[in-house]
């Protein structure tokens, strides 16, 4: 019994001193988390195979394979094994294949792949001078449908001297001495890309069997999107496909119009329109699964201003389309059919969190929420199985099931017993008003082990879109749980112009971009600072990212009350702006144009109000950044610098809107808590990373 008595004490004794060695989060645990990717479920609902992506800091890169885990229960499997990146898993009809893209061994580019579900090694279907992507099955289980890019000129009827000459003329347009960009469209760039090597969209189905393949989209000499890809949905009986495609013909003087077009899968490539009264973006198309409608999602203008997708139906015997969420506040993300077609799962953002709704597919009745944590993504529905990843500010994300009275079961928990050495701070939100007397919610972050006799410097994050929403979701980049456990406070806003809170106020701030957010920032910094008498007011701090980066460069120009400020990939500029990959609808949300209303525009340039830069700000930008184009950190920098305001610039000349690679991340991070520390005495979380450069003290 004493040797009973003193095992339990020493097991007690050895978890404690576990428990007492929790440790802050770091930058660089950000990298060796598992990232768990979207579920799929297999036809008869009683399987989830799904990737599990992992990065390696000294390698600089990330593989991704297969896993599988049953609905019921049990340890995941590893199904792929490849020292490769196993990507967008979807299973045969039968259940009994997997068809994936990879890029394996002599592959130069993302392959179809198909591997039997029990086993054994993966067959190569297909590679392509360009890369596929987003596999779907056809019907029978035959074939696969994939996405692929040419060039139109030398396609012609896809024999192997034409994917000779491709090949060919590839390799030389990357050897080229002779580098010059040239166009005369409005939209020449997107995002870390250039649209200039006239570059074609094709739909292919893929015989399995055979390997060979079909052109269903023949002689189209313009991509789906100017992102590329596109998404597109297969008929139940597989006669047809759905497919959303860009209607507006070059030089894209008006901006890109999304519309829904039905594709016949016997290679005929006689396109039929569906969505053509509408000017804005209709996509994410969803066929029911009785073939006879689909559902997808509409905005009616193009601007990016706010206004939320509305849920819409396509009934493909009449032609007509209809509104089914014309009446609910709410903007759509994602649409799944249940089995029998009667009901949509849905979900839809709500005042910082992402649910999961269920809706009658009729359009009748209220959306019923069904799960309500944290960040619900990917549903996959198939008879009473319902799963998703999600994840929160504690948490990142893992693979769950929903149950019947709304809870949810874990599949995955892959990433507990790392998560568990860490000492994270508690999460909460708040509420308080803001602009206009308007109820604005707030995400405060506390710092790992708060004490609330103890001083802390507050750190107010600004996010970015500007119509997106701080969710209580779990984030690689802009991490607060990174920032708290520097030993600050940390809060962010959802502020005006955030999404989740109803159209109206996502529209608010068209051609206002500073005026409400900046009230409604420096009103929640008011609100902390009286709920908090332990916030040292004179170490306040604020950061922010894209729309965020204008927000910072806002405050630089209206207020002194933050003692440094981060601005990373900042709209900063009004003129420079004008360069940016998605220019359509800008001058329409900005107050004003540089040939028209300047006296607008200059009212919500942040750099109109340079005479006031006085607080001391880091600089951080991508040259590969495409959506905010560089030129908005040097121009901002260059004036604090000819003002003779305390300022660092960074630029990454390999990174685009975000910093995606992981050591340029783990040093991204440093700059920033270096920065902090230096103004606002906070304390690193990481010494200056190994692989940095000379010149970075």
């Amino acid at each position: 019994m004493r040797i009973l008595t003193r095992l339990v004490v020493l097991v007690l004794a050895v978890s404690s001193a576990f428990a007492a060695e929790k440790r802050p989060l770091t930058p660089a645990d950000l990298w060796a988390i598992k990232r768990v990717g979207s579920p799929a479920l297999s036809p008869d609902g009683k399987t989830v195979v799904f990737t599990v992506q992992e990065w390696s800091v000294d390698k600089n890169k990330s593989t991704s394979n297969l896993w599988l885990v049953d609905v019921t229960g049990g340890e995941p499997r590893r199904l792929t094994t490849a020292n490769a990146s196993d990507g967008s898993p979807v299973w045969s009809p039968d259940g009994t294949r997997i068809a994936f893209l990879s890029k394996r061994g002599d592959d130069e580019n993302a392959s179809l792949y198909v591997l039997r579900r029990d086993g054994g090694e993966a067959e190569k279907i297909l590679e392509l001078p360009y890369p596929l992507a987003t596999p779907k099955w056809m019907p029978d289980g035959k074939a696969v449908v994939v996405q692929t890019k040419v060039i139109p000129e030398l396609v012609g009827k896809w024999a192997k001297a034409d994917l000779a000459a491709m090949k060919k003329e590839i390799k030389r347009r990357k050897d080229s001495k002779m580098t010059a960009k040239v166009t005369e469209n409005r939209q020449y760039r997107y995002f870390d890309a250039w649209l200039t090597d006239n570059l074609a969209s094709r739909l292919l189905v893929v015989d399995v069997a055979t390997k060979q393949f079909k052109d269903l989209t023949p002689g189209r000499d313009n991509l789906f999107s100017n992102g590329g890809d596109a998404t597109f949905d297969v008929a139940p009986d597989g006669r047809s496909i759905v497919l959303t495609m860009n209607s507006t013909p070059p030089p894209f003087r008006e901006d890109n119009n999304a519309d829904l077009y039905l594709v016949p899968t016997d290679g005929s490539g006689a396109l039929k329109i569906l969505t053509a009264e509408n000017k804005g973006t209709d996509s994410s198309p969803t066929f029911a699964p009785d073939g006879k409608s689909l559902v997808y999602t509409r905005t009616k203008t193009t601007i990016h201003n706010g206004e939320s997708r509305r849920l819409w139906r396509h009934d493909l015997a009449t032609g007509k389309n209809s509104p089914l969420t014309e009446q609910h506040d709410w903007s759509i993300d994602e649409i799944k059919f249940s089995t029998d077609g009667r009901t949509l799962w849905l979900t839809a953002e709500e005042k910082g969190l992402l649910p999961i709704f269920r809706f009658a597919a009729d359009g009748s009745g209220p959306l019923v929420p069904m799960f309500k944590e944290g960040t619900a993504t990917s549903v996959d529905v198939v008879g009473n199985t319902t799963v998703f990843l999600n994840d929160s500010t504690n948490r990142p994300g893992e693979l769950f099931a929903l149950n019947g009275d709304g809870s949810r079961r874990a599949l995955t928990r892959f990433n507990e017993p790392f998560m568990a050495q860490f000492d994270l701070g508690r999460a909460e939100s708040y509420w308080f008003k803001g602009a206009a007397g308007a109820d604005i919610r707030g995400w405060l972050v506390y710092p790992p082990g708060y004490d609330a006799a103890k001083t802390y410097p507050l750190v107010q994050l600004m996010h970015g879109g500007p119509h997106t929403m701080n969710r209580d979701s779990w984030s690689y980049r802009w991490n607060t749980q990174i920032f708290a456990a520097t030993g600050a406070i940390v809060t962010w806003v959802d502020r005006h112009g955030s999404t989740g809170y109803g159209e109206k106020f996502a529209m608010s701030i068209v051609n206002q971009w500073g005026d409400m957010p900046f009230e409604d920032i420096m009103k929640s910094t008011d609100f902390l600072l009286q709920k908090f008498p332990n916030v040292d007011r004179e170490r306040l701090a604020a950061a922010g990212a894209s729309y965020g980066g204008y927000m910072a460069a806002w405050v630089l120009g209206h207020t002194e009350r933050f003692k440094c400020i981060i601005n990373h990939a900042g709209v900063n500029s009004s003129y420079a702006q004008y360069a940016t990959d998605a220019p359509h609808g800008f001058p329409q949300v900005m107050g004003g144009t540089p040939w028209g209303d300047v006296a607008g525009l200059q009212r919500q340039n942040p750099m109109f109000y340079a005479k006031n830069f006085k607080t001391p700000t880091l600089v951080l930008h991508g040259e590969l950044d495409y959506r905010v184009p560089y030129g908005n950190g040097l121009e901002l920098y260059g004036v604090l610098q000819a003002m003779g305001v305390p300022s660092r610039l960074v630029v990454y000349p390999n990174e685009n809107h975000w910093v995606l690679s992981p050591q340029n991340a783990i040093y991204w991070h440093w700059e920033m808590q270096s920065w902090l520390a230096r103004h606002i005495g906070v304390k690193p979380t990481l010494e200056q990373p190994v692989f940095a450069s000379a010149d970075t003290k």
